[in-house]
């Protein structure tokens, strides 16, 4: 994935913008999910409004919205953003959606215990390698980036250790 090196060489910046697969997946739940309303209340063929059927409206509206929230999150993406800001002495997590939805994470550097690379085995293709940091007031390890190689995750991660020391990006 793609790394950014700010022009004032005090910032390292990771994108990580959302997977084909997961992209399809997405769109896969939601026109599944959107096929329930249909099933519940117009291939019945019977009267729809009647106090009988407000369970099944209730069942499909709810239905309905997962549906196009998955569809919509499938189309427009999601972009995960890593920032390694020096001036600020922070690790910021951005997800950013096209669809207006997003969150953030702040951390500050004494809080980052560890990185770590991890090769993660495929059954097709090549490995890939993950580089992650453990953080003091996160639930888990944070990925920063996935590599295709293990030298490149290397690299990462000395750019990231020489700016959190206060060298700047060499």
């Amino acid at each position: 994935m793609p790394l950014v090196e700010s022009s004032d060489r005090e910032k390292l910046i990771f994108h990580q913008p959302l997977h084909w697969l997961a992209r399809t997946l997405l769109i896969g739940g939601g026109v599944l999910a959107l096929s329930a309303p249909h099933e519940l209340l117009i291939r019945p063929g019977i009267p729809l409004f009647q106090w009988g059927m407000l369970p099944f409206w209730l069942i499909g509206a709810a239905a309905g919205l997962l549906g196009a929230v998955l569809l919509l999150a499938g189309i427009l993406g999601l972009t995960r953003t890593v920032t390694f800001d020096a001036d600020k002495r922070m690790l910021r997590v951005d997800g950013n959606g096209s669809f207006g939805i997003g969150w953030s994470e702040r951390y500050a550097f004494a809080d980052i215990l560890e990185f770590g690379i991890v090769k993660q085995e495929r059954s097709e293709g090549p490995p890939r390698f993950v580089l992650h940091a453990v953080v003091a007031r996160a639930q888990g390890p944070l990925e920063i980036d996935t590599f295709a190689s293990e030298h490149e995750a290397i690299v990462a991660e000395e750019k990231i250790q020489a700016l959190m020391l206060g060298d700047g990006i060499s």
